[in-house]
């Protein structure tokens, strides 16, 4: 009773506070959920009891390890990232496991509190999307010096923040909508579905809107064919992460002229970025320049009259940014996690289809950002795809299928 109500008070916390990290562009969340974790940790031994060799955990072990040591080989002097990462995904992992298995009046409390973020949090970001940002363009202009900016760079700002601000609802959105159908409240769930939306296709920010629209059909998929979309989900992302760096920068050389002169600078740039770490990669396949490395490795780029970087702190897609840090050993290892994580899940006996539903959507939503954006080691990110799998663990059937 103890570690329930301890670990009920950090989910509703969790939740709760959420709601003002998110407005302030989530960057908060991580640390957040870090120390609720800490604080809900489960002293009952048959939490940790294991029935079958965890083989998703062995392969996650050992890859955040390799992340580790390959700091001892990176350019980057400051080691900070290593505690960031190999000590922050275990306790975002933690938060989920436990806050997931509450059960009774627990579970009924944050589940008000993930339905009263969504709803807060919605509220926030439509209005700010009808209103050109005003409400976080009058608290930058007051807080932060924007002296010497044209408007437009000021814009830039704002929609960056508010961008951030869209990951925590568009990732909780469906999950959110699941629980509210499933307890008759359809409705409700249909206005957080429309909030996320509206929010994913404002704010300039094209990858939410990608994010959405990918992981919309994919759960709509996985309604038919529920264990069989996580298997395919997982298992083309692993897929992806082994070759997506090995044929990119080859698919970028041979698009034809047309196409890249018709594509938006930002894009035309996307793609120089990736370029240059597909060159990077080639020079050092096995083993990667270690952790970090992007942010050293960087150069200037004559574009279009522009002098812009060429690797703007990590390369803007996560299979590149693995194999350029960690290098085929990282690569292999991460993607053995993830067919191993997949399996695991798609085979599991209280998996129901809504919460198969809820895992599709969150891991597409969360692979789509770190792909096409996103750097792949941003803590922010990965503390509020905690939140999001939590609210999949209320998801679950209560006997076994």
């Amino acid at each position: 009773m103890r570690d329930d109500m301890r670990a009920g008070i950090a989910g509703t916390a969790g939740f709760g506070f959420a709601l003002v990290f998110s407005i302030a562009g989530a960057l908060l969340i991580a640390p957040w959920v870090s120390l609720l974790a800490m604080a809900a940790l489960p002293v009952d031994r048959q939490f940790w009891r294991v029935e079958r060799f965890p083989w998703a955990l062995l392969f996650s072990g050992l890859f955040l390890a390799w992340v580790a040591i390959s700091f001892l080989w990176s350019p980057h002097d400051d080691p900070g990232q290593i505690w960031r990462t190999c000590l922050g995904i275990p306790l975002y992992a933690l938060f989920a496991a436990r806050i997931g298995k509450l059960e009774g009046r627990w579970q009924r409390r944050v589940e008000a509190a993930i339905f009263f973020l969504m709803i807060s949090l919605g509220l926030f970001l439509v209005y700010e999307a009808l209103f050109d940002g005003v409400n976080t363009l009058a608290f930058k202009l007051a807080e932060e010096d924007f002296s010497g900016m044209s408007p437009q760079e000021v814009s830039i700002f704002v929609n960056r923040n508010l961008g951030h601000a869209a990951v925590p609802l568009i990732l909780l959105a469906v999950p959110a909508a699941l629980m509210a159908w499933r307890e008759g409240g359809i409705l409700i769930g249909v206005v957080f579905v429309v909030m996320a939306a509206i929010a994913a296709f404002s704010y300039e920010t094209q990858v939410n809107a990608a994010a959405f629209i990918l992981a919309a059909i994919a759960a709509g998929l996985a309604a038919f064919w529920p264990r069989t979309m996580i298997t395919v989900t997982f298992g083309i992302t692993a897929g992806m992460l082994v070759v997506m760096p090995l044929a990119l920068p080859e698919l970028i050389a041979n698009l034809p002229e047309g196409v890249r002169d018709a594509l938006p600078l930002s894009w035309i740039w996307r793609l120089e970025i990736w370029s240059y770490a597909g060159e990077l990669i080639r020079e050092n396949p096995w083993f990667g320049y270690g952790l970090d490395a992007s942010r050293p490795l960087n150069r200037e780029l004559l574009l279009q009259g522009f002098n812009v970087e060429a690797l703007p702190m990590h390369p803007h897609n996560a299979t590149l940014h693995i194999w350029l840090e960690t290098g085929a050993v990282g690569a292999v290892l991460l993607a053995s996690a993830l067919v191993a994580m997949g399996g695991r899940i798609a085979a599991a006996p209280k998996l129901s289809r809504l919460q198969a539903i809820g895992v599709v959507w969150v891991f597409v939503v969360y692979v789509s950002l770190i792909v096409f954006s996103y750097g792949v080691w941003q803590e922010w990110h990965q503390g509020t795809v905690a939140l999001a799998a939590t609210s999949v663990f209320f998801l679950g059937a209560k006997r076994p299928a």
